[in-house]
């Protein structure tokens, strides 16, 4: 099959940081290229980008803010005025225009079948000229319905209008397949969960842990619950003062506020940033920890914690239910269902860590059975020629 995967981020030296959508679409299409599949990573971005790595063609064009500032200009101005009708008419001018770009290179390249995304609606007005997948791994809806972001009606809107263009809907796990139904009224075709490369997040015992060590990696956000992984932090410090936390992802600025207004001085002395990093990288940095805590509000998965888990390390998260959806409380990690409860759950495993050995194992062992990459490309190939072949 020949499959392109329309995007605008994408987890590579040579393109900026990206977040989980971009490390999901690294795995993706290196494991369907090994495969034999031809995979095109085709989208948008603040540059033209157009090379080949490991027999997988990208061709990134510049985004549509770049290509027509005045049109750019227009938007934003009138976004900051009373007449929403004005936005809603950039917003499509945009996606038309994406779906144009899209439509020519598919035909260019005789492509079978693309996937994308929900997030922000970019394929709101594509016409099936070739079936197109688009995979729920959140949304501005999402932000909205379940973490109280501001609600941003056209966007959300284009959203809507790409659920309902394609009869290909996928979702990552039951709680987003609930989702898509409560907050579009669409209905999923087909639940994949995520998976990650086991082989890449592997333990290794040739790293050294940092004993009584924190980690976290993804957004720096409070929608990520980093601003109750600082008060956590806070109380943890007080028992146990030679603990540090370790905060790896995007970010900067919010982290600022957080070590202004939140961690206290002891605490924010022992923490450390490491800014954004490439998944290449991961591996090495989350090895060194003791332990991967993740306090979201909520996600549609959760790649990080089946990363986490991979690397045979201990995970405490909040208690959502896509978090629930991985871990088995107590036998191959943790659910918290209170900072309270991630304090009492740290302050537990730093005073003795080798109790804890065997639900290390079992934290590998059950990513290796139900959330590698290897059964997500199955399901995933599966569901294309299914398509396909109706």
């Amino acid at each position: 099959m020949k499959i392109v995967f329309f995007t605008n981020e994408y987890a590579h030296p040579k393109l900026p940081s990206s977040g989980g959508v971009g490390s999901f679409l690294k795995t993706m299409a290196e494991a369907m290229t090994k495969l034999g599949h031809e995979v095109h990573i085709y989208g948008f971005s603040k540059k033209n980008n157009d090379f080949k790595d490991q027999g997988i063609t990208f061709k990134f064009f510049k985004k549509y803010s770049k290509q027509f500032p005045v049109s750019e200009f227009l938007r934003s101005l009138t976004s900051k005025l009373p007449f929403k009708s004005a936005e809603l008419y950039f917003l499509k001018k945009e996606r038309l225009y994406l779906a144009k770009q899209l439509k020519h290179y598919c035909k260019q390249n005789n492509i079978d079948i693309i996937e994308s995304f929900t997030f922000n609606g970019f394929t709101a007005y594509w016409d099936n000229s070739t079936p197109l997948v688009n995979r729920f791994h959140g949304s501005r809806g999402f932000w909205h319905h379940y973490l109280g972001a501001k609600k941003e009606e056209h966007k959300i809107h284009m959203e809507q209008l790409a659920l309902e263009n394609t009869a290909y809907t996928v979702a990552v796990s039951k709680f987003s397949a609930n989702a898509v139904k409560e907050i579009y009224n669409v209905d999923v075709d087909k639940i994949i969960y995520n998976g990650i490369d086991a082989n890449h997040f592997t333990p290794n015992p040739d790293i050294k842990v940092i004993d009584q060590s924190i980690f976290y990696y993804g957004t720096i956000s409070k929608a990520k619950g980093v601003d109750k992984l600082c008060l956590i932090f806070n109380d943890v410090i007080i028992k146990h003062p030679n603990a540090t936390l370790h905060l790896i992802g995007r970010g900067n600025e919010y982290l600022e506020q957080l070590r202004a207004n939140v961690l206290s001085v002891e605490a924010s002395n022992k923490m450390t940033y490491y800014g954004p990093k490439q998944i290449e990288e991961l591996p090495a940095l989350l090895n060194q920890a003791s332990i991967l805590v993740f306090p979201s509000l909520n996600e549609s998965f959760g790649l990080i914690i089946a990363e986490s888990m991979a690397l045979q390390k201990l995970v405490i998260a909040s208690d959502i239910p896509s978090f629930n959806e991985i871990i088995i409380h107590g036998e191959d990690g943790f659910i918290a269902e209170s900072d309270q409860a991630f304090v009492s759950l740290i302050n537990d495993v730093f005073e003795k860590p080798e109790a804890y050995e065997t639900l290390r194992k079992k934290a590998r062992e059950t990513i290796i059975t139900n959330f590698t990459q290897e059964l997500m490309t199955q399901k995933s190939i599966e569901y294309y020629k299914h398509i396909l072949n109706t």
